[in-house]
């Protein structure tokens, strides 16, 4: 009886040691702490980005230390910007990524943060320079949708209504409020997923509802098409498996460059309405 018991607790002894082998091999990796002033620094250093649902962390950290030609010790993933911030100001992460325009929109409302010079990447370049041009996704099979917004973006972009949105909402210190909540429409109604993780491009209210430029664009697009847009908010992790399963019809934001495939045929991309310059990284002062 009594070898018995030895051998159960000798059993359990060993499933608690593999249980934290286990746990240890997947822990998430801590931020060093150092100071951060230049590329050069970032070696060894875990970075944080907003979870990208056709970017998995591990391919993401493959991408940045190609790009910077540096060595980083892990990639920490992040489901919005509210918990971007987080990973950086809890030093889980010593620096955070995001595109340009965000980067910008972060160092106008965030006290704290510093950007770090980083040399200019143009491996991915889109036409007309740029690294990615934001634009909206849409399903396979929805070619006709997609010339008809296609057709209003260019609209907007010959009027200089697109130049003009972009001044109001992205490049301004307070973005103006132009465009409210859009009431009752006898137009087919358009579910637009959207999540936030783009500020100001795509930008939520304390309330979690689209604000800024994107209600903006899309009530410039009713004007010049047969639907009405109704914002979804949705998570980033989540977005494609809404557009999948019907939740939504398209998704407002995500990037596409020069070199990038739209998942095989199997979504479709409008034109552009934003260009980003680069990816941008920052830092706590």
């Amino acid at each position: 009886m009594k070898s018995r018991t030895i051998g159960l607790w000798a059993v359990l002894s060993l499933l608690v040691i593999l249980l934290l082998l286990t746990a240890a091999g997947f822990a998430k990796p801590k931020g060093t702490g150092k100071e951060i002033t230049s590329v050069k620094d970032m070696e060894g250093c875990v970075m944080a980005g907003v979870t990208a649902s056709r970017l998995p962390g591990e391919n993401a950290e493959v991408l940045f230390e190609t790009i910077l030609g540096t060595k980083l010790s892990g990639y920490r993933e992040a489901a919005d910007i509210p918990g971007l911030l987080y990973e950086l100001r809890s030093g889980r992460a010593d620096v955070i990524v995001c595109p340009d325009v965000t980067a910008e929109y972060l160092l106008r409302t965030e006290e704290d943060l510093v950007r770090i010079e980083a040399p200019a990447d143009t491996s991915n370049s889109v036409e007309g320079g740029g690294r990615l041009s934001f634009g909206m996704v849409l399903p396979k099979g929805e070619e006709a949708l997609c010339a008809e917004l296609n057709a209003a973006l260019f609209e907007l972009e010959d009027e200089g209504m697109l130049k003009a949105l972009q001044v109001a909402y992205v490049d301004a210190d307070e973005p103006m409020e132009l465009y409210g909540k859009a009431g009752s429409s006898k137009k087919k109604t358009l579910y637009v997923g959207v999540t936030g993780t783009i500020p100001p491009l795509d930008l939520l209210d304390e309330n979690g509802v689209s604000c800024g430029f994107s209600v903006a664009l899309l009530e410039e697009l009713e004007k010049r098409t047969g639907y009405h847009f109704e914002t979804v908010t949705v998570a980033t992790k989540n977005a494609f498996t809404s557009l999948e399963s019907g939740k939504v019809d398209l998704l407002f934001a995500y990037g596409t460059g020069r070199n990038t495939t739209p998942g095989e045929k199997e979504y479709l991309m409008t034109d552009g309405y934003y260009t980003m310059q680069e990816y941008a990284y920052l830092t706590l002062k």
